[in-house]
Order: C-alpha cells, then structure tokens, then sequence
C-alpha cells in the first residue's frame, strides 16, 4: 500500500516489513528526499530477474559464483506530466546482467538467464499487456 504524505512523497506500508518512502526529483515538483517510484521500479524487475536466475540455477544444480541485474530505463517526462504526446510509460527498459560459475560454460549461463526471462513474473508483465483495474473509494467532504 502507498500513503501519500504530502506534496509528491508517499511512503509503502506491508505488514511486518520496513516502510521505504517514495518522493520525485527537484526537477519534477519532489522534494527529492527518497528514491522515485520509477527507482523502485527498476529495483523490482531486477531483483525479480536475480530471483529467477537464482532459481533456475538451483533447478538445473549451477552453481553462481556471481550473479548481479541492474535495471535501466529511458523516459521522457514530459508524457508523465502531459505536456506532450509521449508515453508516460519507459521509452527503452534493459537489463544488465552479471553471472559466474566456476563450473558451467558460457553457453550453459546464456541458456539458464534466456530461461529465467521467459519465467520472470515482472519481466513478462511488463513484456506483455496486463490490464490494470481501479478499484476507486471515494469520500468527499461536506463543506470542502
């Protein structure tokens, strides 16, 4: 859950986890005092990419020595405020990934992260449409 905090701040709340704040650049109205929602983001799709390589590995008994997935995007701004006809959405997504095995080879690693895209629960939803429903509760307030 997101609770707004005031101005472009929110912070996440999930019960019986740590509460990381959101907040947006200077340059875009934030206070600049706490990663982006996009930061989260590309933090999720990479840690979700790790997982997935994780796992394979353990599946097909890789062992990694190594395994890092940095999450990049390019956007343009200007959709996310309207004030031009650009998605508000990433122009460009990628991933960087860095994996090593003392014993498998090269063509071993490319096949076990080529699996763990096809199986990356956030990768495929980003890859393809996933509606998105509002479940909107309103309560306005007399006198405002």
């Amino acid at each position: 859950m997101a609770i707004w905090e005031g101005g472009l701040a929110t912070h996440l709340r999930q019960p019986g986890a740590p509460r990381p704040r959101t907040d947006m650049p200077g340059a875009l109205g934030g206070g600049a005092s706490a990663p982006s929602p996009g930061w989260y983001f590309r933090a999720g799709m990479a840690s979700c990419m790790a997982t997935s390589i994780a796992l394979e590995a353990a599946l097909h008994g890789i062992e990694l020595t190594r395994l890092e997935v940095e999450a990049h995007s390019e956007s343009d701004a200007r959709g996310m405020l309207g004030s031009a006809d650009v998605p508000s959405a990433p122009l460009r997504f990628w991933l960087k990934v860095s994996v090593e095995s003392p014993h498998a080879s090269e063509a071993a690693l490319r096949a076990l992260v080529a699996a763990a895209d096809a199986h990356s629960p956030m990768v495929e939803a980003v890859r393809r449409p996933v509606a998105v429903e509002i479940d909107l509760q309103l309560r306005a307030v007399p006198g405002a």
